[in-house]
């Protein structure tokens, strides 16, 4: 952006004067002859250039033009334009902000249920207004998770206060308890433990079982004669097999704060950040912390520390740990599971283009045994295949 200056150039020979300024090549605008002094515009760069080749006349810098004369003018008056922008956003707090949530319901424990679950959703007194979208999520979430107490809920918006209206589910059809059922197993393995409430193992202690084998039936017989049809229940441990596989690059950045940070503003739409002021550290972590939010706009104080990235390598066995984590997060471990796993192979591995390749076994214990209905005709099918 061009940074032109307003000058006055006292002078008689005002022709004379700009036959000069053409001949040092300065970019002369917006020409006002006066009585004894000549007025225009030139670029600040051309000031220095300009003094010096008119020392011998009196010049005069008047003000600064365009986008440069605004932000002058903002400077000298920066108390009033301060108190504008805080005068700006007080009203932007005061008109988005939640003073009052009424939960329109004469249930206390309904009451009391949505209060309690506005709150975890942010919606409560001196926080700030959402999104109609926000809202919108907000009473799918809670439906869902009190699918059984209630049945429609609405959330409406009046200045500052927040009005909820809801209408208790009233169940009528209670849920049928399952008649009769077998515990069969969700995959193969071996029986490690078997604990039965109701019905009757059919599998022992490191028994090898398929899946969809029974491992607790819902029969109860007298030798071979079915006396009763009860729907089981119980835990089957079993031990599990599995394979996975990792790659891991031996090279990482690691990113190391050097100390200097500066303050930022941050807006998000909902979509992404755009940091409003312009970026002043080139390689940079942010860290925000949210202002308010207004017209679906959430508006953070942000910190860009600056960082120092450096290349480094892992060691095989570091390498090996960080593969074995990921394996981890594949199979849903976590670190305090380790009791779980009965053992655990490393298969393969290999160096590849920089990165570490693994494969691992893993032999695990974990529940294997899930509840599968039956009808005492789809039984009587079973039993003649099998006798078949």
């Amino acid at each position: 952006m061009k940074h032109y200056l307003k000058i006055k150039i006292n002078t008689k020979d005002k022709s004379k004067v700009l036959l000069k300024l053409n001949n040092i090549g300065v970019d002369i605008k917006n020409i006002e002859y006066l009585r004894e002094a000549l007025v225009c515009d030139i670029l600040s760069n051309d000031l220095k250039r300009v003094k010096k080749y008119l020392f011998s006349y009196k010049l005069e810098i008047i003000d600064d033009k365009g986008f440069y004369k605004l932000i002058k003018e903002l400077k000298k008056n920066i108390l009033l334009v301060v108190g504008l922008v805080f005068s700006v956003l007080i009203f932007l707090i005061l008109t988005n902000i939640i003073v009052k949530v009424n939960v329109i319901h004469q249930d206390k424990e309904i009451r009391q249920i949505l209060t309690d679950a506005l709150e975890e959703a942010g919606v409560k007194p001196l926080s700030f207004k959402k999104s109609y979208q926000e809202y919108e999520q907000i009473i799918t979430n809670i439906k869902n998770n009190y699918k059984d107490k209630i049945e429609w809920l609405e959330i409406e918006v009046k200045g500052m206060v927040i009005n909820v209206r809801v209408e208790k589910r009233i169940i009528t059809n209670q849920t049928v308890p399952k008649d009769y059922c077998h515990i069969v197993a969700k995959k193969s393995g071996i029986v490690k433990k078997i604990l039965t409430r109701k019905g009757v193992a059919l599998v022992s202690i490191n028994d090898y079982v398929n899946k969809d084998d029974i491992l607790i039936s819902g029969e109860i017989k007298v030798g071979e004669e079915v006396k009763d049809n009860v729907c089981s229940d119980g835990e089957v441990m079993g031990e599990v097999w599995y394979k996975a596989s990792a790659n891991i690059p031996l090279e990482y950045q690691e990113a190391n704060k050097t100390g200097k940070w500066r303050f930022n503003f941050l807006v998000n739409d909902g979509l992404k950040d755009t940091l409003i002021l312009k970026r002043r550290i080139k390689d940079s972590e942010i860290e925000k912390k949210e202002l308010f939010k207004v017209l679906g706009y959430t508006f953070y104080i942000a910190k860009e520390y600056e960082v120092k990235r450096e290349t480094k390598s892992y060691s095989t066995n570091e390498a090996i740990n960080k593969a074995t984590e990921e394996i981890f997060a594949k199979l849903k471990l976590k670190s305090q599971d380790t009791d779980k796993i009965i053992s655990q192979k490393v298969l393969q591995k290999s160096v590849n283009n920089g990165n570490l390749y693994i494969e691992m076994f893993f032999s695990i214990e974990e529940q294997i045994g899930e509840v599968k209905e039956y009808t005492l005709e789809m039984e009587d099918d079973r039993v003649d295949k099998v006798n078949n």
